[in-house]
C-alpha cells in the first residue's frame, strides 16, 4: 500500500532566504488559496471485484464504517442499475464539518465508482455555505483490477483496489487544521473497506 500526499511548500523556507540578495521585490505566497491536494493509496485484496463494488457502491452505508464520515444519504438512484446517482455525504474531523451534495458514477463495466462535490461537481451551481465551507471541492474515485487467478495463486481471486481523492481546502486555516490527518486518509479508508468487505462476506 502507498500513500502520496501532496502538499503547498513550507513558509520557512521563504522565510530563509536571502532578501537582500534579491532584485525583484520579495513578496509572501497568498495564505487564502491552499493548492490542491492527492491522496492515493492501493491494495490487492482477496476478493473477487463484483463483491467489492457492491460494497464501495453502497454508498448510504458509508457512514457505518468509515473514518471521517458522519452521514450518508443517496438522494437518486440511477432507474435501470439502482446505483446511487446523488448522495448527501457529511465529512469532518473534530470540530469542522461539512455536508455536500455529491455527483456519484458507479461504473460495473469498468469497476469505477466516483463521487464529486462542491466547485467540480456543481460549477454553475450557487453554493448555500456562504463561502465558509471546508472544502473547496472534494472527489473520490475507487478503480478495481481483477488479477488473473494463475497470477493470484492457488486459484483465488483477488482484485487490487486503487483509491484517489482530490480535494482542496476553501482556506489555510481549515488546511492547518485539518493537516495532521491528511496523509492518512487515504489508507484508512481502503482499510475500512476492507474490514466491511469481510463483514460482509463472512470472512
Amino acid at each position: 500500500m502507498s500513500i502520496r500526499s501532496i502538499r503547498p511548500g513550507p513558509l520557512t523556507r521563504l522565510l530563509n532566504m536571502h532578501t537582500f540578495q534579491q532584485t525583484r521585490p520579495f513578496t509572501l505566497p497568498s495564505l487564502s488559496q491552499p493548492t490542491p491536494r492527492v491522496l492515493t493509496a492501493s491494495r490487492i485484496l482477496p476478493f473477487a471485484p463484483l463483491p467489492l463494488f457492491r460494497t464501495i457502491s453502497a454508498i448510504d452505508s458509508y457512514s457505518k464504517f468509515l473514518p471521517f464520515l458522519a452521514e450518508s444519504t443517496v438522494t437518486a438512484r440511477d432507474p435501470i442499475t439502482n446505483y446511487p446517482t446523488r448522495a448527501f455525504l457529511t465529512v469532518g474531523y473534530g470540530p469542522l464539518s461539512e455536508t455536500f451534495l455529491s455527483k456519484v458514477e458507479c461504473d460495473v463495466e469498468k469497476w469505477t465508482v466516483g463521487a464529486r462535490s462542491g466547485e467540480t461537481a456543481f460549477k454553475n451551481e450557487v453554493r448555500d455555505d456562504g463561502g465558509n465551507g471546508l472544502f473547496e471541492y472534494l472527489d473520490t474515485l475507487w478503480r478495481l483490477e481483477p488479477l488473473e487467478k494463475a497470477l493470484a495463486g492457488k486459484g483465488v481471486e483477488r482484485t487490487k483496489v486503487e483509491l484517489e481523492v482530490r480535494f482542496r481546502f476553501r482556506s489555510a486555516l481549515h488546511a492547518t487544521m485539518m493537516g495532521a490527518m491528511e496523509g492518512q486518509v487515504a489508507g484508512m479508508m481502503i482499510e475500512a473497506f476492507e474490514k466491511r468487505i469481510r463483514e460482509v462476506e463472512g470472512r
